[in-house]
């Protein structure tokens, strides 16, 4: 049995663990406005290692490319299966070079790896609905030029993290409207499977990410728009993550199942938002989550 100084110590351990938890929140209460007017970063929007950056969109003077990276021996009218990734970063900023690690393994396995750039509310004074846009809009181009790329448009994983993962969600949705002018509209966004980072899957989980999709949050939130039509899907999360919030993705994960979905979700104990990247723990669970995808695409005959 526990001493009552060894108690009070675990309480206010965890008091301060807490304590801290909400000081990281609270920096993050920001206006739409003040999100606006942030530097955006780091960004490298043209990676240069990548074999092809096509422009999928231009809006108000600014191009979004896909930074693509073929597998070795890759031909136009070639059939290969293809991941696109998209950057987290809360909707406000980060770059596509967040997954050129990712990008450089997949395109070693014989997958067309992309990393996508959209748009971001602090670069370019928008809201999170016009990543979503553009999320969609990547997905679409994708589909429209397979025969040039060299892909199989039926063999499409959307993947990211954080904001990224819940963009690679939204696109399985099922919500009509919230297209960029332009999209062909026939060509579907929907994902044929789905790997997702700690993925936020709740747009309504926090008063400053309700603001970033400025009075569209419960229309795009993931956790919304829970259907048995949901893609194969891997997710990794972290318990100790309350950025994205673990017990949504968990609840996600459940109710998902339980319509029949095919959702796994491998959860890492006391790990934190963005755990899995390649500069945290010394890569180790960036090989980890590396080695559990690949394990799970080739379940799935890819």
């Amino acid at each position: 049995m526990l001493t009552v100084p060894v108690r009070l110590s675990l309480f206010c351990l965890l008091l301060l663990s807490l304590t801290a938890c909400k000081s990281k929140l609270e920096k993050k209460d920001l206006t739409l406005e003040e999100m606006q007017q942030g530097d955006g970063g780091k960004y490298t929007p043209v990676l240069p290692d990548a074999a092809a950056t096509p422009v999928y969109l231009q809006r108000n003077g600014t191009d979004m490319h896909l930074n693509i990276y073929y597998p070795e021996g890759h031909m136009e009218g070639d059939s290969a299966p293809c991941i696109v990734f998209f950057f987290g970063g809360g909707f406000i900023n980060v770059s596509p070079e967040q997954f050129a690690e990712q990008c450089r393994h997949y395109s070693s396995k014989g997958y067309v790896a992309i990393a996508a750039d959209y748009r971001v509310i602090s670069r370019n004074q928008c809201t999170a609905v016009e990543s979503y846009m553009d999320a969609k809009s990547a997905v679409r181009y994708i589909r429209a030029n397979a025969p040039a790329l060299g892909i199989a448009p039926n063999h499409l994983v959307v993947s990211g993290g954080s904001a990224g993962g819940g963009l690679a969600l939204m696109c399985a949705m099922e919500v009509t409207g919230y297209n960029n002018p332009g999209d062909d509209t026939t060509i579907s966004c929907r994902p044929d499977a789905i790997v997702a980072f700690n993925p936020v899957v709740d747009m309504e989980e926090h008063t400053f990410r309700i603001r970033k999709f400025d009075g569209a949050a419960a229309a795009l939130s993931p956790l919304r728009h829970i259907a048995s039509t949901h893609p194969p899907t891997l997710i990794f999360h972290g318990t100790d993550d309350v950025i994205a919030g673990y017990d949504r993705v968990k609840t996600y994960t459940e109710k998902a199942t339980s319509m029949g979905a095919d959702i796994t979700l491998q959860t890492f104990e006391g790990m934190e938002h963005g755990f899995f990247q390649l500069n945290q723990h010394d890569g180790k669970y960036y090989a980890i989550t590396l080695a559990e995808t690949d394990a799970w695409l080739t379940a799935l005959n890819w």
